[in-house]
């Protein structure tokens, strides 16, 4: 005859098990905030460039619209009437605001220079 088997095969009781069960599900709990904190973390950080760069992008898409079909950039200068028209290009706004989102990144970096 086959011996029966017990109610537990291994070493372990029942309150072992649900112990054992509950610092694993600790651990995981523990690796999943660390993994879910570095993720948060790097989009912020992500979103925050994306908010900055976000109007020079707008500037962009909404000067490609205005331009027709066609995707060309002029250059400042590059009419002989480019200087006595107003708001002909957005390229010195776009200059601008490339300026400060330069200012505001390393403004740390600046101030211990100054320093």
């Amino acid at each position: 005859m086959a011996p029966s088997l017990s109610r537990s095969t291994s070493g372990f009781s029942f309150s072992e098990h649900w112990l054992l069960l509950a610092a694993i599900a600790l651990i995981f709990g523990f690796l999943g905030y660390i993994v879910y904190d570095a993720i948060m973390a790097t989009a912020s950080e992500l979103l925050q460039r994306l908010l900055v760069i976000s109007p020079l992008v707008l500037i962009i898409i909404v000067h490609w619209l205005s331009t027709g079909t066609q995707l060309r950039f002029p250059m400042p200068g590059s009419e002989p009437s480019a200087i006595h028209r107003a708001g002909g290009s957005p390229w010195g706004v776009a200059f601008v605001l490339l300026l400060l989102f330069f200012f505001i990144s390393y403004q740390p970096s600046l101030h211990n220079l100054i320093s």
